[in-house]
């Protein structure tokens, strides 16, 4: 998704504030030593026109986030718990720590499970658990209060977006945002080529009572994101099928030669694109 807003933001001449993975000499948002908040630090000229957008792996915090970005949009995608689980496996290499593992995943779950059952689960579930930890949920009390403070922030997001169903979360953030098609096209990047053996039962199993807290925000934001679609202002699944008649066309009008600017954009991977954005806010930095 970050790639969708700094396409945009590239083309509309807007300016992106980034965190301090992304841009290591002049952070704007670093953490204390708790990773409890989040301290702004500014480095801008006097001329400097303010920030307009914000598209990182950062903690969720709303008082920061606010006084960074004015008036802003609040978007997020999530996805499944266990496929999420899965692919930040592979993808920062946690899988070479067993080479001789026939289903390294299901090994790294075991190991965590053990762990889990014999820790009394908090230490365990906080490690493996993305979502709680992001946005800041309750790590402790019952679903009673676990799902109040999921409905908090159902209510401070304008948008959660869903992976498994990429192109129908794009139509709601174009709704939203009163956006054009042509502002949420994209090109797919990053397709993992190395084997990746299918979850097995028993590590679904570990994973439900491992992630149980990520699940429930999932699943409480699977329902909503289905229920905005049955509300949705206008004939979704026509819009839908234009808007993958539209992507399928000026992807392959890109990939067969069309070397226009707006086809770099487009097959412009985030990182990329975030280096562009990058570029455009040096020229503030004092």
């Amino acid at each position: 998704m970050s790639s969708v807003i700094y396409r945009y933001g590239l083309k509309n001449d807007l300016v992106a504030a980034f965190s301090p993975i992304q841009l290591e000499h002049h952070s704007l948002i670093r953490e204390d030593e708790t990773s409890e908040h989040y301290i702004i630090q500014t480095y801008n000229c006097s001329d400097f026109p303010g920030y307009n957008i914000l598209a990182s792996h950062i903690y969720y915090n709303r008082p920061a986030m606010e006084e960074l970005v004015k008036n802003a949009k609040y978007v997020t995608i999530l996805r499944s718990p266990y496929t999420h689980l899965k692919s930040d496996f592979y993808f920062t290499g946690k899988y070479l720590r067993f080479p001789n593992a026939i289903d390294p995943l299901e090994e790294f779950v075991t190991y965590r499970y053990k762990l889990f059952t014999e820790d009394s689960g908090q230490r365990e579930t906080t490690a493996i658990q993305h979502y709680i930890r992001r946005f800041r949920l309750p790590m402790s009390g019952d679903s009673k209060e676990k799902l109040l403070a999921i409905e908090q922030l159902d209510r401070e997001l304008d948008l959660v977006m869903l992976t498994e169903y990429y192109d129908e979360s794009l139509l709601l953030l174009k709704k939203l945002m009163c956006w054009d098609f042509e502002d949420i096209l994209y090109h797919k990047m990053k397709v993992h080529k190395e084997y990746q053996p299918p979850l097995t039962q028993k590590s679904i199993d570990m994973i439900t009572k491992l992630a149980a807290d990520d699940i429930r925000c999932y699943n409480y934001f699977n329902e909503t994101f289905w229920k905005r679609i049955e509300n949705y202002d206008g004939d979704f699944e026509a819009d839908l099928k234009a808007f993958r008649s539209l992507l399928d066309d000026v992807n392959n009008t890109c990939k067969y030669g069309n070397e226009t600017s707006y086809c770099e954009l487009l097959f412009d991977d985030t990182d990329s694109l975030r280096h562009k954005s990058q570029k455009k806010y040096e020229k503030w930095i004092c």
